[in-house]
């Protein structure tokens, strides 16, 4: 008899330790549940947005760049491929300097310095909305 009530005790113990097994991998199958409906709905169903490091100075100067030409005052920019200068203030905050040749409504030259200050918010590097303008001064 004490034998059966050590078994049953037993048992009794496996049953708790199992329901809280299940409980605990249930509850880790929600949150990746959340985590992949997330990235489902975030529109960016780019793998290595996920793991991607900061961008490059190349990749801050083309999103730069798009920031910059609705401001301009000429038309037909011509951006410098190899002409800025890259400049890192802080985490996610890139600042480039550069020029831009337009021209003006009668055919003439117009040539701009601008420089442009630009905190990266996550996200693919060449959407607008992954980017924030914190200055821009045109001369």
């Amino acid at each position: 008899m004490e034998h059966q009530k050590s078994y049953l005790a037993q048992k009794k113990q496996k049953k708790k330790s199992a329901v809280k097994v299940v409980w605990i991998l249930f509850a880790l199958a929600i949150v990746f549940i959340i985590i992949i409906a997330k990235f489902a709905l975030s529109g960016d169903n780019d793998v290595n947005t996920l793991f991607a490091s900061m961008p490059s100075s190349n990749e801050v100067y083309n999103i730069a760049k798009q920031f910059v030409m609705p401001t301009l005052k000429g038309n037909g920019a011509n951006f410098p491929e190899d002409g800025y200068e890259y400049g890192k203030k802080a985490d996610s905050i890139f600042v480039i300097r550069s020029i831009v040749n337009t021209q003006t409504s009668g055919g003439d030259p117009l040539k701009t310095n601008f420089e442009i200050t630009l905190k990266y918010k996550g996200g693919s590097v060449s959407d607008e909305s992954s980017w924030e303008v914190l200055n821009l001064n045109e001369n």
